[in-house]
């Protein structure tokens, strides 16, 4: 990995990196729709359906920056992406359909996700400073910038009723 590593440039390490982020976009629309199928409180629900939509227009805005650095988006898998969503799916099956517990626990594996791709767009930011891009970069700020304030608002939901609610169960 890391001959290979050496072997690139800057700018093709940051098309492998975009790439993954791409797939993984591409991934969550489902993902998130599915979980929000799960979700017990309508709150939740409409917050993963907005991340579903979220994802796909990310997803968008990354067919975007790869037009603007002449490059297509590939095929593939982000591992990370597929570990976390299995996790997601594992949780689903594991805690008592109808909980807020499960609430909680879906909160807890979207935020693993949302975290990963917060981390994925700020490097990505960071990698343009050095390659000619700006137009890449606003985008990408744009796209971090709504990641962020969907994790607020995951902890929000969490904080304000969801936990309360999953501990008053398990009283």
């Amino acid at each position: 990995m890391v001959d290979k590593l050496k072997a690139q440039g800057l700018q093709d390490f940051f098309i492998q990196c975009l790439q993954d982020l791409y797939i993984a976009e591409k991934k969550l629309v489902n993902c998130a729709a599915a979980l929000s199928m799960a979700a017990f409180t309508e709150e939740l629900q409409r917050a993963l359906i907005a991340q579903s939509e979220e994802a796909g227009l990310h997803a968008q805005r990354l067919d975007m920056v790869f037009d603007l650095m002449n490059q297509q988006p590939g095929e593939g898998k982000c591992h990370i992406i597929e570990i976390l969503s299995d996790k997601a799916a594992s949780i689903v099956k594991t805690v008592e359909t109808g909980t807020a517990l499960r609430d909680a626990a879906i909160i807890y594996a979207v935020q693993l996700i949302a975290h990963y791709k917060i981390a994925s767009y700020g490097s990505l930011i960071s990698l343009l400073a050095e390659l000619d891009y700006p137009k890449a970069k606003m985008i990408l700020k744009e796209c971090l910038a709504e990641e962020k304030a969907a994790d607020a608002y995951l902890t929000k939901i969490a904080v304000d009723f969801i936990n309360p609610a999953a501990q008053s169960e398990s009283e």
